[in-house]
């Protein structure tokens, strides 16, 4: 049987061949300029270059040159022809007559079926399934455009409209359309478009009759199956969806089903609020189910309808409260995390633990890590999925500190690219959404992440906003630094006072020293602020402070403290942050000086003596690194602190660009009892398992600034025999901690004898000695 099919198909297609060929018998097949209409070209009529041109072009066809023929050959496709390969032949396909194209052409619509190949095939029968609709009849093509506009469907009136299966846009346009058709019974039963919608109404409810006998079965239990998904998301529905690990809140657009490499996926396109640094935007944002057999639970799918979810308005509460908090972050905003980050954008896309201080800072992020410049977002497009956004006037090219650290910063040229809103500006962004909230809930779709900094990990990511935390400034530990009280003034004076220059740059105040040339102490090479003179020689330029002795003695702690003190971000870095090398070590050391600025961040260069050290001529790797870093110290303008335990081996010409050089000598004695007292002051009562009760604690000597007591076990002569041990603080905060935890875990009361035992197995090197050991090498 199969075989007399195709011999009958092959039978026909060569009758209708021959058919065409013996009625065009004579013809060519090919159009010369006298087979198209002499109106196209007044020439031909009277004998113009065109008629000659006809007559040449005759004459030189019959020379066989390749393509000397001025004529049109047309070819159709053929038999055993598809999409990727087609069969040309010289006759047209069989087409239909033009008296049953007119009654084709009568009808208002146009119904195609196809054969449902999801269904059995019963005794070689097929079942067969709607697979498109057009509509023919221009009243009712104009009036369901209007309808269908909600669901961003939009037709062109002058020509028919097409609906391909599962005819997405009349299923949920379907109430409308059957509300129009009401509304002319009741206002206008004369109409002449009712009986047209009436038809079409009595279409679809046969095109969607199994379809709606499916659902109502599968929703009363719950469930939904692969292929009637799309029946749960018409555009604009509230949708949830577990996206990067949280609830997530967007509206619907449309869906859409894909197929690829055999494998079949439903998508779910909508969109969601982000800040973009300057304002809020939507965003899209997809979500792909993949295929599943049988029958899903609706709420185990990848995405559902939020109104499904069975603690629906706690999830509003909670969405809409992390929206309001996103309305804070619209500055430079320093802040705690505690929690899992997202690096994207880059190769080593991944997930990372952040844990302590960070910046949130868009405006960085897309500027440093997504290389956009200021022209982002400014194309149609863009602003037309704006809602709100901050006024042009009301940015500030180098941001202030806004949220939990509030700091003036110092303003930069108009040409500058780094522009962060202004605090009015954020107020007014603010007000605005919170205006629009009162109208229509939106807060609830803001995006859970806000891109930012994490100083710690050194890396920009975007953060999970319900894990961000408030700053909490550490005051204690300036005034707990072992250092000289003059000394502590003097350098916190000097921070003061640099970040001051903001308000005297904006006043214009008379410079009480400039340098011979204008700009140093300025990001003047390669970027984009201000070059301008210096106000004085240490607050005009950049703060560098060197920090030299032993280790243990407080350098990097000194640089925390002030940073605490001063409300500021401290950038820690080590020489394999910058890099080692002349290639990498010129732009890396540009852009962290270039940020730090931008976020007025202390920078905190720890161990910096392969930046330092002193050049040799044998030596022309090392001297190129160094002149590199002088190079830009020279022309930075921010705080620096720079540690090193070998002062000596510091190259001559660095050390005539430092501003204040801070020298820490080994702890003596006193300053040894001062560091014990501190740190036993600060521990918390003891919590052992076997202690019977907790230890009081009092004060046994004066120790300013201090609320806490020594354990009462620990007498003043015991602190003395704990200084007479030579430990730099570091090794004593390590002895107290793990002495501690030693007595907490056994029910112990610390002793002398058990602190001391402490300092043998955390400082074994350590002797306990009456002299002090050299320090010559930073003496000066």
């Amino acid at each position: 049987m199969p075989l007399l099919n195709i011999n009958r198909k092959t039978a026909s297609e060569k009758m209708w061949k021959w058919r065409y060929k013996i009625q065009h018998i004579g013809d060519s097949g090919e159009k010369t300029l006298s087979d198209f209409s002499s109106s196209e070209s007044g020439d031909s009529k009277r004998g113009g270059p065109a008629a000659v041109s006809s007559a040449a072009a005759a004459s030189n066809s019959k020379n066989g040159e390749f393509g000397a023929s001025a004529s049109i050959k047309t070819l159709y496709e053929g038999p055993n022809s598809r999409e990727d390969y087609y069969n040309w032949v010289d006759y047209p396909p069989r087409q239909m007559s033009k008296s049953a194209a007119r009654a084709q052409e009568r009808v208002a619509i146009k119904v195609y079926k196809v054969k449902d190949t999801a269904k059995p095939v019963i005794s070689g029968k097929f079942s067969l399934r709607y697979h498109m609709l057009e509509i023919q009849n221009p009243m009712l093509v104009a009036a369901i455009a209007e309808i269908l506009k909600k669901q961003d469907s939009h037709l062109d009136i002058s020509d028919n409209a097409r609906f391909s299966h599962p005819f997405r846009e009349l299923w949920f346009g379907y109430d409308d359309i059957v509300a129009k058709h009401r509304s002319l019974e009741e206002t206008e039963p004369a109409d002449p478009l009712k009986p047209y919608l009436l038809l079409l109404i009595r279409l679809l409810d046969d095109v969607f009759a199994d379809t709606r006998v499916k659902l109502k079965a599968l929703k009363e239990s719950g469930l939904i199956s692969f292929k009637l998904a799309w029946t749960l998301f018409p555009k604009d529905k509230t949708v949830i969806t577990w996206g990067n690990n949280c609830e997530l809140l967007s509206k619907v657009d449309n869906t859409s089903y894909h197929s690829h490499a055999g494998k079949v996926t439903f998508t779910i396109h909508g969109h969601v609020l982000r800040f973009d640094g300057r304002g809020f935007l939507w965003e899209t944002y997809s979500t792909t189910i993949n295929e599943f057999g049988g029958n899903r639970p609706i709420t185990e799918l990848e995405v559902y309808p939020l109104a499904l979810h069975e603690t629906a308005a706690d999830v509003r509460a909670r969405s809409t409260a992390r929206g309001r908090k996103v309305l804070d972050y619209q500055g430079l905003t320093y802040a705690k995390y505690s929690g899992i980050a997202i690096q994207s954008g880059v190769k080593e896309a991944g997930k990372h633990n952040v844990e302590g201080r960070v910046l949130i800072d868009v405006i960085g992020y897309n500027r440093h890590h997504l290389a956009q410049g200021a022209r982002e977002g400014t194309d149609p497009q863009t602003k037309k999925r704006q809602l709100v956004v901050g006024d042009d006037e009301d940015t500030t090219p180098i941001s202030t500190m806004s949220g939990n650290a509030n700091i003036t910063l110092a303003p930069a040229s108009a040409s500058t690219t780094v522009k962060r809103l202004g605090v009015p500006a954020q107020e007014r962004n603010k007000k605005a959404m919170l205006e629009l909230e009162a109208k229509e809930p939106l807060l609830m779709y803001m995006f859970p992440l806000i891109q930012g900094y994490a100083l710690k990990n050194k890396l920009w990511v975007s953060f999970f906003i319900e894990d961000i935390e408030t700053m909490v400034w550490n005051d204690e530990a300036f005034e707990h630094l072992v250092y000289n009280e003059q000394q502590k003034d003097l350098i916190m004076s000097f921070v003061e006072s640099h970040c001051s220059n903001a308000a005297a740059r904006k006043t214009k105040q008379p410079k009480a020293m400039e340098d011979v040339i204008a700009g140093k102490g300025k990001f003047s090479r390669g970027s984009d602020f201000e070059v301008d003179p210096p106000l004085t020689p240490n607050t005009g330029q950049g703060l560098v402070m060197l920090l030299s002795g032993p280790p243990g003695t407080g350098k990097t702690l000194m640089a925390e403290a002030v940073a605490d003190r001063s409300r500021r971000p401290l950038f820690y870095l080590q020489a394999e942050d910058l890099g080692i090398s002349a290639a990498v070590l010129g732009a890396n050391i540009k852009k962290v000086f270039q940020m730090a600025t931008e976020w007025d961040a202390v920078i905190l260069l720890d161990e910096a003596d392969v930046f330092m050290a002193e050049r040799h001529p044998q030596d022309i790797a090392r001297n190129e690194l160094v002149s590199i870093f002088l190079r830009e110290l020279e022309y930075f303008r921010g705080i620096i602190f720079l540690t090193t335990n070998l002062y000596s081996t510091i190259d001559s010409a660095f050390r005539s660009r430092v501003s204040l050089h801070l020298l820490f000598n080994a702890l003596t004695p006193e300053a040894r009892t001062l560091v014990w007292r501190k740190f036993l002051d600060r521990l918390a009562p003891s919590g052992g398992a076997q202690a019977e009760q907790q230890l009081d604690v009092k004060k046994k000597a004066a120790v300013p600034n201090s609320e806490e007591t020594v354990d009462e076990s620990i007498t003043d002569e015991d602190i003395k025999e704990l200084a007479a041990w030579q430990l730099n603080g570091r090794e004593i905060k390590t002895a107290v901690k793990m002495t501690r935890t030693w007595c907490d875990h056994k029910g112990y009361e610390m002793t002398l004898s058990r602190l001391e035992n402490g300092i043998k197995v955390t400082s074994p090197h350590a002797s306990k000695a009456s002299h002090e050991q050299d320090t010559s090498l930073y003496d000066e």
